[in-house]
């Protein structure tokens, strides 16, 4: 785990304390269940820096996985913005 994993844990773990009670950072990165269980309740709740929070620190985590960007087209050809035509 590495410095900015452990920083934005530190963060959620704080402002989920506030909102839905302790939040236990150990249990949290070992037991997915118990972090699927946290996340789905600071998702109820709305609170959109909190929300933010727990997204990043789900994608450390690797419990999310970055959308591809599949249906992006694929621009193929000569490079036609150049100082020579």
């Amino acid at each position: 785990m590495d410095n900015q994993c452990l920083v934005v844990l530190s963060k959620f773990s704080v402002a989920a304390r506030k909102v839905v009670g302790a939040v236990n950072p150990a249990k949290l990165i070992k037991d997915r269940q118990y972090a699927t269980q946290v996340f789905e309740q600071v998702d109820a709740l709305g609170d959109e820096e909190l929300i933010l929070l727990s997204l990043d620190l789900q994608l450390l985590l690797g419990l999310l996985t970055p959308a591809s960007n599949d249906n992006a087209p694929v621009i193929q050809g000569k490079y036609m913005m150049g100082a020579r035509s």
